[in-house]
């Protein structure tokens, strides 16, 4: 997969934070190393002097201060705040540094689901409950993720017994809110984007079940289900394209578990020939996915 398939689609490059390791935001944040890099910034390892504790901070890159990506890092932060879930990060503060805005979080020590895929169905199925877990209270305080992928779940520790963190809440969107864009911009990341996220349309908590749909399908057969050259050929076929049965690539996976993939992909929330709607709620979804590695009666 290329660069441009798993960052945000934007009209421009856009470039990391130079701020050096050591650097000493608000006399209170000390840099330690990074751990990781994307389209918006750069998240470090940091040191909170005033509590004596490590946390994560995320500085929005040079290149993206102007006025849509600084309203982002506030609404994440908003966004954030408002959730406590076991299973969400938490987000301590927000500040800025030499014009570059910055948000302090928690610190999660394990590796993200990007690194650290599973191959085991059980604990797939397990890692996704956690996801519905944390996708249900952000949905009852009204945000939806709009970036749900492996990037943005992270692992307590590296042991099989690990639970989730759902991070990035940056593309998240209170449901009641205008929707924020420049020119040229499709906010998102085009292997995870639903249908109607990438029309421009309304999004609700399905879109986020889309992205879950994504998440399964590449865990279990070990490709995403729409590849391309380019993001807007992949957000095309997520848009126009029919979905290869799961059980094509991977015949060990469930025909019940199989049915709930397909279900989560359906191109229209509402109502999709063959297959339904996707679910319309989560306890709905944690149901029939708890049964889905039972064998048919």
């Amino acid at each position: 997969m290329t660069d441009s398939q798993q960052t945000q689609i934007l009209p421009e490059e856009v470039r990391a934070s130079i701020l050096g390791i050591g650097s000493l935001l608000r006399d209170r944040y000390r840099l330690d190393s990074e751990l990781g890099r994307g389209g918006m910034g750069v998240v470090y390892r940091a040191t909170d002097l005033e509590l004596q504790r490590e946390v994560a901070v995320k500085v929005l890159s040079a290149a993206s201060t102007h006025s849509d990506a600084r309203e982002r890092l506030l609404r994440e932060a908003r966004a954030s705040a408002a959730l406590n879930h076991p299973h969400i990060v938490a987000v301590h503060d927000v500040g800025e540094t030499s014009g570059q805005p910055f948000l302090v979080m928690e610190l999660v020590s394990g590796p993200r689901l990007s690194q650290a895929r599973p191959t085991e169905l059980r604990r797939i199925v397990e890692i996704a409950l956690q996801i519905c877990d944390a996708l249900e209270h952000a949905h009852a305080n009204a945000i939806v993720h709009r970036d749900l992928k492996p990037d943005n779940v992270l692992l307590s520790s590296t042991s099989e017994s690990s639970t989730i963190k759902l991070a990035d809440l940056g593309l998240a969107l209170p449901a009641d809110a205008a929707r924020i864009s420049r020119a040229g911009l499709i906010v998102g990341t085009a292997s995870y984007m639903a249908p109607e996220q990438a029309l421009g349309q309304p999004v609700d908590a399905r879109t986020d079940l889309y992205a879950l749909g994504v998440v399964l399908y590449e865990l279990t057969t070990g490709r995403l289900p729409f590849t391309g050259d380019d993001p807007l050929t992949i957000v095309s076929q997520h848009v126009h394209a029919p979905v290869v049965p799961p059980r094509v690539l991977c015949s060990e996976i469930p025909r019940r578990l199989e049915s709930v993939i397909l279900r989560l992909l359906a191109k229209d929330p509402a109502i999709t020939a063959g297959i339904g709607a996707r679910y319309e709620t989560l306890p709905m979804l944690r149901a029939v996915m708890r049964d889905s590695l039972k064998a048919p009666a």
